[in-house]
């Protein structure tokens, strides 16, 4: 196996993790929830400049921050975050 095939096997396996992550999906009344996780990780994305990783690499870096900020949204509106009041 070549170096090119252990680094896209690897990519393989790193997509099928992220894809695994439990989302549950926006709960009604946060249906924008993941066009904000989408702008917000466009944003911080972009504020790194140009990145040398590959188009696929850049993609799961983006899913995993994408599935990182929906889970901690829905964290704080579930009040699962230690010292946190009510969000409303």
């Amino acid at each position: 196996m070549s170096n090119t095939d252990d680094v896209r096997a690897e990519l393989e396996e790193w997509s099928e993790f992220i894809s695994r992550i439990r989302y549950d999906g926006p709960r009604p009344g946060d249906a924008g929830d993941e066009r904000l996780a989408d702008e917000t990780v466009s944003n911080e994305f972009s504020g790194w400049g140009r990145l040398d990783g590959s188009a696929e690499m850049n993609n799961l870096i983006c899913r995993a921050m994408e599935i990182g900020y929906l889970r901690a949204l829905q964290d704080v509106r579930e009040q699962r975050v230690t010292g946190l009041g009510p969000t409303d």
